[in-house]
């Protein structure tokens, strides 16, 4: 008998997702010694709204303000972490991921995984709850932005939760990296709450 205090039937859904990544997983993710330096400054701020979240999670996310945890408890169902390499990094430094209780998957790996028609994707939040935080260059062509300097990019960060089926909240946050330092430009360029 396990100590976890997850229900039989998230357990069975953390043991299929983990059967899923397994088979979609190549090779080994990279330590944090392998990241670039860009990546290494996202892992910094990965880290630091992953510890907001965790945060929010103790002082602020009862029953009263989010109903739909009476019925599912947070404790009971699997906690994930979908991000990307950086945000792994940042994972392995912060969550104990020996415990079923938690888990942490690519973006890609989570997209594979829900679109897959075999694996069950839990969409109303039965057996497990998640918060993402992941990285791209996929720039809005409706966003009004600087021009950029030579040698300068803008990177895109997404972060946001859902503890159950209408708990939740994300938004998006413009960021430029320049070779040598990551700089954060407009903060909640969009944002959603339900």
């Amino acid at each position: 008998m396990s100590d976890s205090p997850l229900r039989e039937d998230a357990r069975t859904w953390r043991e299929a997702l983990d059967r899923f990544i397994d088979a979609q997983r190549p090779a080994p993710l990279p330590d944090k010694d392998a990241l670039d330096p860009r990546q290494n400054a996202q892992r910094r701020v990965t880290g630091g709204v992953l510890l907001q979240f965790f945060d929010f999670l103790e002082k602020t996310a009862s029953e009263e303000l989010y109903p739909q945890l009476a019925e599912h408890p947070l404790p009971e169902r699997v906690f994930v972490f979908v991000t990307d390499e950086a945000g792994y990094c940042a994972a392995t430094e912060l969550m104990d991921l020996s415990t079923p209780q938690a888990t942490c998957v690519l973006k890609e790996e989570w997209r594979e995984a829900i679109e897959d028609p075999v694996f069950e994707d839990d969409e109303t939040y039965i057996h497990h709850y998640q918060f993402w935080s992941v990285w791209h260059r996929n720039i809005p062509e409706t966003w009004d932005v600087p021009e950029l300097e030579p040698g300068t990019e803008y990177w895109l960060h997404e972060e946001g939760f859902a503890l159950a089926d209408g708990a939740g909240r994300g938004a998006q946050h413009l960021w430029r990296w320049n070779g040598t330092e990551l700089s954060l430009v407009e903060e909640t360029m969009t944002s959603w709450t339900s």
